[in-house]
């Protein structure tokens, strides 16, 4: 079942997803905590705070990157020397010299070496949104004149590089489709529990490894940081964090997998003064904002740059 856990910054999301955790621990379950890289130091501290040593063991936390190096240990398909910066500019070298004599509009370019970190550009984020050569291609083809020719001579680039990475390397950008396949392929998280926190959204990659997620495990709960599921107008605040929830949702009913009704925690849990709760409520909101007295809890200050500004937060 998929279960999404709603809720402005500091409405307490993270501590509900702990609570949870440690309720399925305490009574003989295990979990598994999929968090950004860089708060699985902090999530898995505070397991072992909630846990102990030895329960603990059966709250596992992981990133997508650990996450890919457990499924690569369990099936395979992640062996191979990994490509690098370097290698990534000699291949699209090669790849360009290879296809030089079927392009038109790119044929000048060929011989502009800022070219290759632009093509490299394009190739990370067509990886990054799950776009292979073949549909690129395909999607030129509804495109009118120059853009057209455009499209179809970058797929071709990209397909000819993709094609002589693939003979030697791998590349660690297509380690989430990589691990994505391989969720597909194999049931890594049937039966279990899974609970998602402090991801502000997902690429396209990563879409495609929640898929898997979602059909798998028994219950995928995620939080999300908004205020419900209600549609408003395009632009208005959430509305990208709400696309994201429809996708979920839309992922879950795809493979049958019941959806519970949402748990919409109550803002400013956080905040311990009015001025505070103020800002959280309507910094970037364009409605405008109650009056609030001042407590001196908030304070603006100004700097000349960047430097300044870093030096200033050091010193306080």
């Amino acid at each position: 079942m998929l279960h999404l856990i709603l809720g402005r910054a500091g409405s307490g999301k993270t501590e509900y997803l702990y609570r949870l955790a440690e309720t399925q621990v305490r009574a003989g379950g295990t979990v598994t905590l999929l968090v950004p890289e860089q708060g699985s130091f902090d999530c898995e501290r505070a397991m072992l705070h909630r846990l102990g040593p030895q329960d603990v063991r059966r709250a596992e936390v992981l990133s997508f990157t650990r996450l890919g190096d457990q499924v690569g240990r369990a099936y395979g398909g992640f062996a191979g020397r990994r490509l690098d910066d370097t290698g990534r500019a000699l291949f699209m070298s090669l790849a360009l010299e290879q296809v030089r004599d079927r392009l038109v509009l790119y044929r000048k370019s060929v011989e502009n070496g800022d070219f290759i970190g632009l093509l490299l550009g394009m190739s990370a984020a067509c990886k990054m949104g799950a776009v292979a050569p073949d549909k690129l291609a395909a999607a030129a083809a509804g495109l009118p004149g120059a853009l057209r020719s455009k499209t179809e001579e970058l797929a071709l680039i990209l397909d000819a590089y993709d094609a002589l990475v693939a003979e030697s390397y791998l590349d660690p950008l297509d380690d989430l489709s990589r691990l994505a396949q391989q969720l597909h392929r194999h049931p890594f998280f049937d039966g279990r529990t899974v609970l998602l926190d402090a991801f502000k959204g997902f690429t396209a990659q990563e879409f495609e490894v929640l898929d898997a997620v979602i059909a798998q495990s028994a219950d995928c709960w995620i939080s999300l940081c908004m205020d419900g599921l209600a549609d408003t107008q395009p632009g208005a605040l959430f509305a990208n964090v709400r696309k994201t929830a429809r996708r979920l949702i839309d992922c879950a009913r795809r493979h049958g997998v019941p959806v519970a009704a949402p748990v919409v925690l109550e803002p400013g849990a956080r905040f311990r003064t009015a001025a505070l709760a103020a800002v959280e409520a309507h910094l970037f909101r364009s409605d405008g904002a109650p009056g609030c007295a001042d407590d001196g809890s908030v304070r603006l200050v100004s700097a000349a740059n960047k430097y300044e500004e870093s030096a200033w937060i050091a010193a306080e």
